[in-house]
C-alpha cells in the first residue's frame, strides 16, 4: 500500500488537470484523481443515485472533462477500485473506508481543489506573459 502526501496530491493532481489530455495510465496518477473527488464525498452520507450522479457530474465537469473522464467512467472506477461501494440494486453509494489503495494525507481532504487549478493557471498565464514581454512579443 503507498502514501500519498499533501504536496505529492497537489502537484500531481494540478499537473493531471491542468495539461493531460487523456486519462492517466500510471495508477498512482488515477488513484489521485479518484482521491480528489472522494475528498468531497460525505464520509457518513448514503446517496442515492441521482444524489451521487450529480455529484460525480460536477466534479466531472470541473476537473475530468477535458481528458475524458464523465460520471459513467468516474463511478465505474471508484467502485472498481474500492473507494465507493453500492448496494446489490445500485441505487445506493456510500464511502468505503475498509482497505483503500493508497492512504493519503487526511489534509487533501480539506484543499479547495478548485482554488488550486485557478492559481495554476493564473501562474502559467502570468509566467508566458512575462515571456512575451521579455521577448518583445
Amino acid at each position: 500500500m503507498s502514501h500519498i502526501t499533501e504536496q505529492q496530491f497537489i502537484e500531481i493532481f494540478v499537473s493531471l488537470v491542468t495539461r493531460k489530455s487523456i486519462l492517466p495510465r500510471k495508477r498512482l496518477y488515477r488513484h489521485i484523481l479518484f482521491i480528489g473527488f472522494i475528498s468531497t464525498v460525505d464520509p457518513g452520507r448514503s446517496y442515492t443515485e441521482k444524489e451521487f450522479n450529480l455529484l460525480l457530474r460536477g466534479w466531472t465537469g470541473s476537473f475530468g472533462d477535458h481528458f475524458g473522464l464523465d460520471h459513467v467512467t468516474l463511478r465505474r472506477f471508484l467502485v472498481d477500485e474500492r473507494y465507493m461501494e453500492r448496494d446489490a440494486a445500485g441505487s445506493s453509494y456510500q464511502l468505503l473506508s475498509k482497505e483503500p489503495r493508497f492512504t493519503y494525507d487526511r489534509s487533501i481532504e480539506q484543499l479547495d481543489l478548485q482554488g488550486l487549478i485557478d492559481t495554476a493557471r493564473r501562474d502559467k498565464a502570468e509566467r508566458r506573459q512575462r515571456y512575451l514581454d521579455r521577448s518583445g512579443q
